[in-house]
């Protein structure tokens, strides 16, 4: 376990590990395992041609992070939006959401106040495993927690105007602290792409802990803080959770997409500060030549504020250029909770909330 220790101990071990296998373990059934938290080091030092062990290997496991309905199984007494609000700290990653105790605001209001709390060291211990210098990507990461997604944003934010930060940011994908996102019917040429952290909990901590360390180092810094703010962060997080929604639930839709993605872009002679337009997710079958609008709310949801997001919903859909002379369109809302839910869905209108997430 944790063989990037073992290289860093040894950078000569990988060749005794190849020793190892040609002649120790040949002719045997012995299945040796490698396993390792450090991204960077599992594919140059172990997986990449130049490796020892190139060549060597029977399979290969990247682990992911678990789904939002595994997440249950951690807290059985929890409701579906207490497991939202847990999962925009944890997301599915085992070894926080064991840190986690029930209720989650008890919890952390105690863990904010404890002087050897995980929360002050785990991000630092992360990233100096997979970086020699961290102080860049923590200005990068922070500026994207900050909701500055686009190239040109990170580098103001971050007083970069000058200087080139694609190495990090290709360094952060590459560890996968960061995701690389374009719309849906981007062009392979498109400058279109935005930068979102993936991991939860490293969006949680560079939101939430990072800008306050000094405030918690001295013990005054209470989760109350982070609660008034805590609706409008998990925004994001309930989009991901959509997204694996709407995969799991790909035969209760309208048609099977082939396709799904954000989509965003211009409008057309529309003023600046009113000329773009953005959808949480679309799904499309090329064959078809149907699509799916989808918007995601965390908040809960009257009639009358269904329809007007609908509305808006359908008037975004007409800037998205996909077969607009020959598709079947479909439209859909995905809330904390809706009013008059069935009402809707006998009209046509997908409409789903916390309760069908099961």
């Amino acid at each position: 376990d944790e063989f990037p220790n073992l290289i860093k101990e040894n950078p000569k071990i990988v060749s005794e590990f190849q020793r190892i296998v040609d002649v120790i373990l040949k002719d045997t059934k012995t299945k040796l395992i490698l396993l390792g938290s450090s991204i960077s080091m599992m594919e140059s030092r172990v997986l990449s041609y130049d490796s020892p062990l190139f060549g060597r290997k029977t399979g290969q496991i990247k682990l992911k992070s678990m789904k939002f309905r595994e997440i249950k199984n951690f807290f059985p007494d929890a409701s579906a939006k207490e497991l939202v609000e847990i999962c925009g700290f944890a997301g599915g990653v085992p070894f926080y959401l064991e840190k986690v105790l029930y209720p989650f605001w008890e919890w952390m209001e105690k863990e904010l106040k404890r002087t050897d709390s995980f929360l002050k060291t785990e991000i630092d211990f992360l990233m100096k495993y997979e970086f020699s210098e961290t102080r860049t990507y923590k200005k990068i990461l922070e500026a994207i927690a900050f909701g500055n997604t686009q190239l040109g944003e990170i580098k103001d934010y971050c007083g970069f105007k000058g200087t080139d930060i694609t190495p990090y940011l290709k360094n952060l994908i590459e560890t996968e602290f960061v995701n690389k996102i374009s719309p849906l019917f981007a062009t392979v040429q498109s400058r279109k792409s935005r930068y979102y952290i993936k991991d939860n909990f490293v969006r949680f901590w560079f939101k939430f802990i990072y800008p306050n360390i000094s405030f918690i180092e001295e013990g005054i810094f209470s989760a109350d803080e982070i609660k008034k703010n805590y609706s409008t962060y998990l925004g994001g997080t309930y989009e991901k959770i959509c997204f694996e929604f709407l995969i799991e639930n790909i035969d209760s839709m309208p048609f099977r997409f082939t396709k799904i993605g954000r989509q965003y872009g211009s409008i057309p002679l529309a003023k600046k500060g009113e000329n773009q337009y953005e959808i949480d997710w679309v799904g499309i079958n090329e064959a078809t030549k149907e699509i799916l609008f989808v918007e995601c709310k965390w908040k809960d949801l009257n009639e009358e504020e269904f329809r007007k997001i609908l509305n808006e919903l359908k008037e975004k859909a007409k800037f998205v250029e996909w077969n607009n002379d020959n598709r079947k369109e479909y439209f859909g809302i995905i809330a904390k909770r809706i009013e008059n839910k069935e009402k809707l869905r006998k009209e046509g209108f997908r409409a789903f909330d916390l309760e069908d997430f099961k």
